[in-house]
């Protein structure tokens, strides 16, 4: 009479439960890239709106909004002044007539008028790979010059103190010209609605690829760009295009994408090795 055995030995439960484990451990790579390509494609998702509704304003206005509003410049990153921003002055266009209407431009962004909107998170200008703390941060950023310095009327890039900035006066082009980036958030951002360094960067520091979240620099120093996305950041340009930018792009580079007069050849065109020639001579 022959007998049946009614269950696994010890060893072929261990073979079994090392089978998964090695399951498991390939496919939470996969996961993990697909959950982050998803994330990344929503990121560039919030930004087609935005420069659509940047073009919409010029025709409205026949310029972009202005950077930032202040009685005199340059701007710190300060809760004092008026820093009125440009991420503001879209929000109609965005189609959201219910947060515009309860901005009061007559009086500071930090004043109790318009505490309601300053505290808001608003899902429509924040990377889902952020994490941001303060969750009244904005992700995206405008770009107010090529090199690192103080938020001023004199700077070179699309967004500036007080300045409205018209096609007329991006002589590289819109399509050469980059408008909108992403940002690291340091714990003391003062939120989406303030025109500081909050919602407007420089690209003198580079792309910032990683760094401490809660790390943050003086008041009168602005900051650069950089995102949680691996390998690069979002750029939105004047043309309405959106180039995913590599951490490691030039630094001549970034500083012709944010200039929009310097009149160089774009040396995003140019070839790597015609770029290590030039560094030689």
């Amino acid at each position: 009479m022959s007998s049946h055995r009614l269950a696994f030995t010890l060893v072929e439960l261990l073979v079994v439960i090392a089978i998964i484990g090695v399951l498991v451990g390939l496919a939470a790579p996969a996961v993990q890239t697909m959950r982050e390509s998803s994330r990344r494609a929503a990121c560039q998702s919030r930004l087609i709106p935005i420069g659509m509704a940047m073009q919409s304003y010029h025709d409205r206005w026949l310029h972009y909004p202005v950077g930032t509003v202040a009685e005199t410049g340059p701007v710190s990153s300060v809760a004092e002044g008026d820093h009125h921003t440009w991420l503001g002055r879209l929000l109609d266009l965005l189609d959201q007539p219910v947060i515009a209407a309860r901005i009061d431009r007559s009086v500071s962004v930090y004043d109790e008028a318009n505490a309601a909107v300053m505290e808001l998170s608003y899902s429509g200008v924040q990377c889902p790979s952020a994490g941001l703390d303060p969750n009244n941060a904005s992700s995206f950023v405008g770009l107010h010059h090529p090199t690192e310095k103080s938020i001023d009327e004199n700077d070179h890039g699309v967004f500036v103190l007080n300045l409205p900035i018209s096609r007329d006066d991006i002589t590289d082009g819109l399509s050469n010209t980059a408008f909108v980036s992403e940002k690291q958030t340091p714990f003391d951002d003062l939120g989406w609605l303030s025109g500081t360094r909050a919602t407007l960067r420089n690209v003198g520091g580079g792309i910032v690829a990683s760094g401490d979240p809660f790390a943050s620099p003086p008041p009168s120093t602005v900051g650069s760009i950089g995102s949680h996305h691996p390998a690069g950041v979002h750029m939105l340009f004047g043309s309405g295009e959106i180039r995913f930018t590599a951490n490691e792009t030039d630094q001549r580079i970034l500083e012709q994408m944010v200039d929009r007069r310097d009149g160089q050849l774009p040396q995003q065109f140019q070839s790597l090795e015609t770029l290590r020639r030039q560094s030689v001579q």
